[in-house]
Protein backbone atom coordinates (compact mmCIF):
# COMPACT_ATOMS: atom_id res chain seq x y z
CA UNK A 1 0.00 0.00 0.00
CA UNK A 2 1.29 3.45 -0.91
CA UNK A 3 2.47 5.49 2.08
CA UNK A 4 4.27 8.38 0.41
CA UNK A 5 3.53 12.08 0.26
CA UNK A 6 2.74 12.62 -3.45
CA UNK A 7 -0.43 14.72 -3.40
CA UNK A 8 -1.87 13.23 -6.59
CA UNK A 9 -1.34 9.69 -5.29
CA UNK A 10 -2.94 10.61 -1.97
CA UNK A 11 -5.96 12.11 -3.76
CA UNK A 12 -6.25 8.95 -5.86
CA UNK A 13 -6.10 6.78 -2.72
CA UNK A 14 -8.88 8.84 -1.17
CA UNK A 15 -10.97 8.67 -4.34
CA UNK A 16 -10.60 4.88 -4.46
CA UNK A 17 -11.48 4.56 -0.77
CA UNK A 18 -14.57 6.76 -1.14
CA UNK A 19 -15.65 4.85 -4.23
CA UNK A 20 -15.33 1.52 -2.43
CA UNK A 21 -17.34 2.80 0.49
CA UNK A 22 -20.09 4.06 -1.82
CA UNK A 23 -20.16 0.76 -3.70
CA UNK A 24 -20.33 -1.25 -0.46
CA UNK A 25 -23.51 0.67 0.33
CA UNK A 26 -25.14 -0.79 -2.79
CA UNK A 27 -23.59 -4.20 -3.42
CA UNK A 28 -21.70 -6.93 -1.62
CA UNK A 29 -17.96 -6.47 -1.17
CA UNK A 30 -17.18 -9.69 -3.04
CA UNK A 31 -19.19 -8.50 -6.04
CA UNK A 32 -17.19 -5.27 -6.40
CA UNK A 33 -14.54 -5.71 -9.07
CA UNK A 34 -11.31 -3.74 -9.19
CA UNK A 35 -12.31 -2.54 -12.67
CA UNK A 36 -15.66 -1.20 -11.43
CA UNK A 37 -13.95 0.38 -8.44
CA UNK A 38 -11.43 2.10 -10.70
CA UNK A 39 -14.19 3.41 -12.98
CA UNK A 40 -16.11 4.78 -9.99
CA UNK A 41 -12.96 6.44 -8.62
CA UNK A 42 -11.83 7.78 -12.00
CA UNK A 43 -8.45 6.03 -11.91
CA UNK A 44 -6.79 3.38 -14.02
CA UNK A 45 -6.11 -0.20 -12.90
CA UNK A 46 -2.34 0.43 -12.93
CA UNK A 47 -2.93 3.43 -10.65
CA UNK A 48 -5.00 1.27 -8.31
CA UNK A 49 -2.27 -1.37 -8.11
CA UNK A 50 0.44 1.24 -7.59
CA UNK A 51 -1.47 2.45 -4.51
CA UNK A 52 -3.12 -0.72 -3.16
CA UNK A 53 -2.47 -4.42 -3.49
CA UNK A 54 -6.12 -5.42 -3.06
CA UNK A 55 -9.58 -4.28 -1.99
CA UNK A 56 -8.66 -5.40 1.54
CA UNK A 57 -5.86 -2.83 1.48
CA UNK A 58 -8.43 -0.17 0.63
CA UNK A 59 -10.53 -1.16 3.64
CA UNK A 60 -7.41 -1.12 5.82
CA UNK A 61 -6.69 2.38 4.48
CA UNK A 62 -10.24 3.46 5.40
CA UNK A 63 -9.81 2.00 8.87
CA UNK A 64 -6.51 3.81 9.36
CA UNK A 65 -7.44 7.14 7.81
CA UNK A 66 -11.13 7.63 8.59
CA UNK A 67 -12.55 4.95 10.85
CA UNK A 68 -9.77 4.04 13.23
CA UNK A 69 -10.13 3.11 16.85
CA UNK A 70 -7.86 5.38 18.89
CA UNK A 71 -7.38 4.22 22.49
CA UNK A 72 -7.27 6.85 25.20
CA UNK A 73 -3.85 8.46 25.27
CA UNK A 74 -4.13 9.32 28.95
CA UNK A 75 -5.63 7.13 31.63
CA UNK A 76 -5.24 9.60 34.48
CA UNK A 77 -8.90 9.74 35.51
CA UNK A 78 -9.82 6.12 34.78
CA UNK A 79 -8.17 2.75 35.14
CA UNK A 80 -6.63 1.42 31.93
CA UNK A 81 -9.47 -1.09 31.63
CA UNK A 82 -12.20 1.52 32.16
CA UNK A 83 -10.59 3.85 29.63
CA UNK A 84 -10.24 1.09 27.02
CA UNK A 85 -13.81 -0.16 27.48
CA UNK A 86 -15.49 3.23 27.47
CA UNK A 87 -13.35 4.48 24.57
CA UNK A 88 -14.07 1.39 22.51
CA UNK A 89 -17.79 1.49 23.23
CA UNK A 90 -17.88 5.10 22.03
CA UNK A 91 -15.98 4.05 18.91
CA UNK A 92 -18.49 1.28 18.17
CA UNK A 93 -21.53 3.45 18.69
CA UNK A 94 -20.03 6.32 16.70
CA UNK A 95 -18.93 4.17 13.74
CA UNK A 96 -21.83 1.72 13.74
CA UNK A 97 -22.72 2.21 10.06
CA UNK A 98 -19.19 1.62 8.77
CA UNK A 99 -18.67 -1.31 11.14
CA UNK A 100 -21.97 -2.79 9.94
CA UNK A 101 -20.62 -2.77 6.39
CA UNK A 102 -17.58 -4.73 7.55
CA UNK A 103 -19.69 -7.29 9.39
CA UNK A 104 -22.27 -7.64 6.59
CA UNK A 105 -19.46 -8.28 4.13
CA UNK A 106 -17.53 -10.72 6.36
CA UNK A 107 -14.40 -8.56 6.44
CA UNK A 108 -14.28 -7.96 10.19
CA UNK A 109 -10.85 -9.58 10.24
CA UNK A 110 -9.53 -6.28 8.89
CA UNK A 111 -10.95 -4.53 11.95
CA UNK A 112 -9.12 -7.02 14.17
CA UNK A 113 -5.73 -6.01 12.74
CA UNK A 114 -6.57 -2.33 13.06
CA UNK A 115 -7.52 -2.71 16.74
CA UNK A 116 -4.43 -4.82 17.47
CA UNK A 117 -2.15 -2.16 15.98
CA UNK A 118 -3.99 0.66 17.79
CA UNK A 119 -3.62 -1.06 21.17
CA UNK A 120 0.08 -1.78 20.67
CA UNK A 121 0.62 1.80 19.52
CA UNK A 122 -0.98 3.23 22.68
CA UNK A 123 1.46 3.94 25.51
CA UNK A 124 -1.43 3.70 27.97
CA UNK A 125 -2.26 0.08 27.06
CA UNK A 126 -0.63 -2.11 29.72
CA UNK A 127 2.22 0.31 30.24
CA UNK A 128 5.10 -1.18 32.14
CA UNK A 129 4.47 -4.73 30.92
CA UNK A 130 6.99 -6.63 28.87
CA UNK A 131 6.50 -6.41 25.08
CA UNK A 132 5.59 -10.09 24.71
CA UNK A 133 2.82 -9.86 27.32
CA UNK A 134 1.49 -6.68 25.72
CA UNK A 135 1.29 -8.44 22.33
CA UNK A 136 -0.61 -11.39 23.81
CA UNK A 137 -2.97 -9.03 25.61
CA UNK A 138 -3.47 -6.90 22.48
CA UNK A 139 -4.29 -10.02 20.46
CA UNK A 140 -6.75 -11.19 23.11
CA UNK A 141 -8.40 -7.77 23.39
CA UNK A 142 -8.55 -7.25 19.60
CA UNK A 143 -10.26 -10.62 19.17
CA UNK A 144 -12.81 -9.89 21.87
CA UNK A 145 -13.48 -6.36 20.71
CA UNK A 146 -13.91 -7.48 17.10
CA UNK A 147 -16.42 -10.09 18.23
CA UNK A 148 -18.32 -7.48 20.23
CA UNK A 149 -18.68 -5.37 17.07
CA UNK A 150 -20.18 -8.30 15.21
CA UNK A 151 -22.80 -8.83 17.90
CA UNK A 152 -23.46 -5.11 18.49
CA UNK A 153 -24.19 -4.20 14.87
CA UNK A 154 -26.57 -7.14 14.36
CA UNK A 155 -28.68 -6.50 17.46
CA UNK A 156 -30.62 -3.67 18.98
CA UNK A 157 -28.21 -0.95 19.99
CA UNK A 158 -27.46 0.09 23.54
CA UNK A 159 -25.76 3.26 24.76
CA UNK A 160 -21.99 3.67 24.74
CA UNK A 161 -21.99 3.80 28.53
CA UNK A 162 -23.99 0.56 28.85
CA UNK A 163 -21.77 -1.18 26.33
CA UNK A 164 -18.68 0.13 28.16
CA UNK A 165 -19.92 -1.41 31.41
CA UNK A 166 -20.53 -4.77 29.72
CA UNK A 167 -17.04 -4.67 28.16
CA UNK A 168 -15.47 -3.84 31.51
CA UNK A 169 -17.29 -6.72 33.20
CA UNK A 170 -16.08 -9.12 30.51
CA UNK A 171 -12.49 -7.99 30.39
CA UNK A 172 -12.19 -7.83 34.19
CA UNK A 173 -13.55 -11.36 34.46
CA UNK A 174 -16.48 -10.23 36.63
CA UNK A 175 -19.02 -11.48 34.09
CA UNK A 176 -17.68 -15.01 34.36
CA UNK A 177 -17.69 -15.32 38.14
Amino acid sequence: MYCGCNEKAIRSQQAIACALLRQMECEPYDAISISALCRAAGVSRPTFYSLFGSKDDVVSFLLRESYSYAPEKSCDSLTELEAMCLGYSRYITGQRHFLSLLVENAIGYLLYQSIFEALLGCDCFLSGRDPSSRRYAANFAAGGLTGIVQDYVTREACSAEELGRVLEQMFSGAMFL
